[in-house]
Formats: structure tokens, sequence, C-alpha cells
């Protein structure tokens, strides 16, 4: 997965790749949205589950995306990785205190 990631990264280049993924973004938020609207307004099952599949779709266009960003701009797994943690531990001591 990663060999295409950098592929189709290093095909299109940074700006096309970022402008990208600002409409998947985009997508994303609209996604989200409609599966809100969707579980809470009394929508069929199956409208939901379509709504929840979209969503999906949307999420991974983002992921792959990101992905494509991280290549481009040379950030490392092990970088982001800790910035995540470092993020995620400071969330969870706002939940539970120190």
């Amino acid at each position: 997965m990663e060999e295409k990631i950098k592929i189709i990264a290093e095909r299109y280049g940074y700006e096309p790749q970022s402008r990208q993924l600002i409409e998947e973004m985009a997508e994303l938020t609209q996604a989200i949205n409609k599966l809100w609207r969707k579980q809470n307004f009394g929508e069929s099952s199956k409208e939901i589950a379509e709504a929840h599949d979209n969503l999906q779709e949307e999420m991974a266009d983002v992921l792959i995306m990101i992905w494509q960003l991280k290549v481009l701009l040379g950030i490392g797994e092990g970088e982001l990785q800790n910035i995540i943690n470092t993020k995620l531990d400071r969330q969870l001591e706002r939940i539970y205190g120190k």
C-alpha cells in the first residue's frame, strides 16, 4: 500500500493533492452530517446503512490523501505518531485528571 501511495503522490505533487485533500475533507464533513441526520430523524435502516457506507468511503479518501501529503512533505510515521500520542495523552488527562 505504501508504494502505491508514493507513486500516486509523486505523480501529482503537493499542490494538486493538498487541494484534493481539502475537497475530500469537505465530502467527509457532509457524510458525517448526513449519517447523523439519517440516524436521528427516523430514516429507514437501509438509508442509514447507505449513509454509513458512504461515510466509510469518505474516511478512506481522506486517509489516502493524508498519507500522500505525508509522503510529499517528508513527514515520518514516528514523528507523526509522537505528536498523536502527546495529543491523546493530553486529552486523557482532561478526561481523568492528573
